[in-house]
Formats: structure tokens, C-alpha cells, sequence
């Protein structure tokens, strides 16, 4: 299954449209045919995103394989089967453990336009400074509103670990605290160039060897593209185990063959840095 993620054709704030195809695990997940989060594919029925998108009361499904947030048309829609949030998320003091897994109602075909993400295993390092893209249908600016951009976006970010980030984000705080801890990540290039209200639950992703993985998830960040202050996601990696089993679990009734396939979900130990 790892031979077969991460590979790619080739709102955001500060970003540009995204070629058609250019992302194929870019998912958007919605609430009755309206997008609320972005998240990402990691297997033909299963799909990645960040806990604090999921409100237990409504039904979700998750739209594919177009770079359009509204036309459906051109695009599969799914609807979501069941939802797996991780048990230890919380927001209080800080946002912590924020990932969800959401199990398809049936597996979709891979496609041009529709493709896994690799997951990294938590012994796979990236090296601060590395060059990421984070993509998403969130807002433009941070001052605005409504309005989301029609097509998919992307912006370049540079890896701030989360010593360095928690450093950051405390000069930023009115009552300095530590928010960045194990398990986030950062992504910061310069002022005006961020992911956005919308963009949450949706990807960062960083090519590896020909192969994209996905590093982060959109999680939170204080307002959009300030000056020095670091966008925060969830560390895929740092929850690749739990990952593995909520996904094997959930399908321990399915062939031995398609089993196999599950285990090589994980892409392996590596360093990733800048070349």
C-alpha cells in the first residue's frame, strides 16, 4: 500500500489556486453539502482529519477527487459511516490530541484525481526548516467572514519543531503558557502566508524520496499569518500507532489480503529535511 501514496500529478492565506490533481489526498468534509473541514485520504475508506471539525449531532460525508469546494458534479461525495475522535483530545488550556479518523460508508477508486496520503511512522523525523504545503478551502484573510475560495489552495511553509514554536507562540500570548507541546508541529514561512479558519482538519504534507507525506494536521493557531507566529497542527507521525490500530481494528473481519495492505499504511523510518 505504501508504493501506491503519496504520489502526486503535479484558503490559505497568502496562497495560490492549486493545479487540478495536484493534491489527490485533499479532502473536503461536510456537513449537509456544506464544507466545515478539509482533511486528507489515507486508504480507500479511510480519512484523516482533525477532532475538533467533528459535532457528534450531524452526519458528515467527505467530497473528492476535485479542487472546486462547490461543484459536486465532477467530484465523489461519500457519506462518513462512523467516526473514531482520539480519546484523549481536549481543548482545555491548550488544543491537545487533535485528530479524528472517519470510516467511509464504502471504499472509493483510486483515480488521477484521487489518491492516498502517506503516513509516516513516529520514528520518521523531520528536520527543522524543511520546506511543507499546507492546502485548504479555509478563509483567504483573517478578517474575513464569509467567503471561501472557490478552487483548492496552497502555501509553502517552513517546519518550526515545537520547542522553537512554543517559544514563539508564547511572545504572542497575553498570559504566556505552554501551548506547543509533544505531539504538534509547526509551519511558519513569513507574515501573510498561513492556513485559516476552514482549512482545519486538512493536511501538510512534505515530499519524501518522490513521495508526498503527510506530517500535519490543521489544528490552531492565533489568528492568521501574524507576524511571527506559527501556524499549529497535530504531528501525524507522533499518533501513527493509534492510527494503525483504530484502522485495523475496524476491519478485522475483512480478508487476509486486504489486511496486508493495511499494515504498509505506514511509510518507513526516515529523516526528511531540507535538500
Amino acid at each position: 500500500f505504501a508504493k501506491v501514496c503519496g504520489h502526486s500529478t503535479l484558503k490559505i492565506v497568502g496562497g495560490v489556486d492549486a493545479a487540478e490533481g495536484k493534491w489527490p489526498w485533499q479532502v473536503s468534509v461536510r456537513i449537509n453539502r456544506k464544507h466545515v473541514c478539509g482533511g486528507s485520504l489515507i486508504n480507500a475508506q479511510w480519512v484523516l482529519t482533525a477532532a475538533h471539525c467533528i459535532l457528534s449531532r450531524f452526519h458528515y460525508s467527505v467530497k473528492m477527487g476535485d479542487r472546486s469546494i462547490y461543484e459536486e458534479s465532477t467530484s465523489v461525495v461519500v457519506p462518513v459511516r462512523n467516526i473514531i475522535v482520539h480519546p484523549r483530545f481536549t481543548t482545555s488550556v491548550t488544543v491537545k490530541n487533535d485528530l479524528a479518523l472517519l470510516h467511509l460508508h464504502h471504499p472509493v477508486n483510486f483515480s488521477t484525481t484521487i489518491q492516498p496520503i502517506c503516513i509516516p511512522q513516529a520514528a520518521f523525523q523531520v528536520v527543522a526548516g524543511t520546506r511543507c504545503w499546507v492546502t485548504g478551502w479555509g478563509r483567504t484573510a483573517e478578517a474575513v467572514e464569509k467567503f471561501l475560495p472557490e478552487v483548492l489552495q496552497e502555501v509553502d511553509q517552513y517546519i518550526v519543531l515545537y520547542q522553537k514554536c512554543n517559544e514563539m507562540i508564547q511572545k504572542a500570548l497575553p498570559f504566556p503558557r505552554e501551548a506547543v507541546l509533544r505531539g504538534m508541529i509547526c509551519g511558519y514561512r513569513e507574515r501573510g502566508k498561513d492556513s485559516c479558519q476552514g482549512d482545519s482538519g486538512g493536511p501538510m504534507t512534505c515530499e519524501y524520496n518522490n513521495t508526498w507525506i503527510q506530517v500535519g494536521i490543521v489544528s490552531w493557531g492565533i489568528g492568521c499569518g501574524r507576524h511571527e507566529v506559527p501556524g499549529v497542527y497535530t504531528e501525524v507521525g507522533h499518533y501513527s500507532s493509534w492510527m494503525l490500530a483504530v484502522v485495523n481494528q475496524a476491519t478485522s473481519l475483512l480478508p487476509v489480503v486486504f489486511l496486508i495492505l493495511l499494515s504498509c499504511l505506514l511509510l518507513p523510518p526516515g529523516i526528511l529535511g531540507t535538500p
